[in-house]
């Protein structure tokens, strides 16, 4: 009788995580098919994308108010003094930076419908066994959906110039995973997978979507742990070498590419750039000049959130840590600074195989990116990793361990 509650609670308990990491999954999956529908249909900008993108938000609101119920009943006190926290946060950057107002009043719908409910559905995960593996399943969806993309452009079925930030940031999820598991099994298949990937996110992606990779896969390369075998330390001199080969022949390889992707017509920006012998930060350099000069003159209390946006008339400052000193000041944004790193090299160095695989996929697609672009305030990978983040490290330490 005592062994059959026991399962039962541990199937309840499971059920609830499955609700949680489909609640936070579904945003990748139904933002992509809602970017195939716009461009398939040639809707952006029109008022029917609009009321596309309303349904879709729709569609994602409805997923995360299924898995409340579970969501309240571990986190209920966290809930309400996260959401009451921020509140009196943003009601003083309110009261305070006048400027700032129109901006913050324009971020208040995407921070408490999408941002907060990330971050505590994220704390909220008790197995993270299932929610890495509601990961792969969003991303071999995700895949799935880009690839159609990826053919109606490449067969000229969508006329497609210059890029899309917005679809390779989706894209990024089936690359990390699809690498992910090519360095735990070194699987041919992951391997194609991963290489068609990377030839989507090559031809109509942004730069910033190429680094996360690289630091993931550097990151799980070299983690910690793992079982010693001859195989293993095969397919680690095959990885090894074909970076150190990649790297050498990088420009001719590059420039193939380049060659053929745009022998279908498409203009990689991302492989000009590359191709390109000076370093374009794409008006990034005066963008943080002018923010940096301005945190320099409101160097104690910053020049509050949104203030970016007031200075660079409603563009943000591509940069987490440039936002965060001026939203917050030297010393406040400062330690929140120090803070974040500290929980990040602490999870880093845990010996828990699963714990690391999940930081380090989620330090990618949720705070590496927003070194370059982005704003952290508004985007909920951010705050996905932020909840990911303080969960294995605070809230659920039962689940640190040798590994698994």
């Amino acid at each position: 009788m005592g062994i059959s509650k026991i399962n039962t609670e541990d199937e309840f308990l499971l059920k609830e995580d499955k609700k949680i990491s489909v609640a936070l999954m579904s945003t990748f999956v139904i933002l992509t098919a809602q970017y195939l529908i716009l461009i398939f249909l040639n809707l952006f900008g029109s008022n029917m994308a609009s009321r596309i993108q309303l349904l879709s938000k729709g569609i994602v609101g409805l997923v995360f108010v299924y898995a409340i119920p579970a969501v309240l009943r571990r986190n209920t006190v966290k809930f309400i003094f996260v959401y009451f926290t921020l509140t009196i946060v943003i009601m003083f950057h309110y009261l305070i930076f006048e400027n700032n107002r129109p901006y913050i009043t324009d971020m208040l719908f995407p921070i408490y419908t999408m941002s907060l409910p990330c971050f505590i559905y994220a704390l909220s995960i008790r197995d993270f066994s299932v929610f890495k593996s509601i990961m792969k399943k969003a991303g071999n969806v995700v895949f799935i959906i880009g690839f159609i993309v990826a053919v109606f452009v490449f067969t000229g079925r969508i006329s497609f110039e210059g890029y899309s930030m917005a679809f390779s940031n989706y894209m990024l999820l089936p690359a990390i995973v699809f690498i992910d598991d090519l360095l735990d099994k070194y699987s041919f298949k992951m391997l194609i997978l991963f290489i068609l990937t990377l030839i989507i996110i090559l031809s109509v992606g942004s730069r910033g979507t190429i680094l996360c990779l690289v630091v993931f896969a550097i990151l799980k390369f070299f983690k910690r742990g793992g079982k010693r075998s001859y195989l293993r330390l095969i397919g680690n001199v095959c990885f090894i070498g074909s970076a150190l080969l990649l790297l050498i022949f990088s420009d001719k390889i590059i420039m193939y590419l380049y060659s053929f992707i745009g022998g279908f017509g498409i203009n990689s920006r991302t492989l000009r750039l590359f191709l390109s012998k000076d370093l374009y930060l794409s008006g990034r350099d005066r963008i943080y000049d002018k923010v940096l000069s301005e945190i320099s003159e409101h160097l104690l209390f910053g020049i509050g959130i949104g203030g970016d946006r007031y200075i660079l008339n409603g563009a943000y400052s591509h940069n987490i840590f440039i936002e965060i000193i001026a939203n917050f000041g030297i010393f406040i944004g400062g330690i929140i600074i120090i803070l974040i790193f500290i929980c990040i090299i602490k999870a880093l160095l845990q010996k828990n195989s699963l714990n690391y695989s999940i930081i380090a996929i989620w330090l990618c697609i949720g705070f590496v990116h927003f070194m370059v672009s982005n704003s952290y305030i508004v985007d909920m990978r951010f705050w996905i990793f932020l909840g990911v983040l303080l969960n294995i490290e605070w809230i659920n330490p039962k689940m640190k361990g040798e590994g698994l």
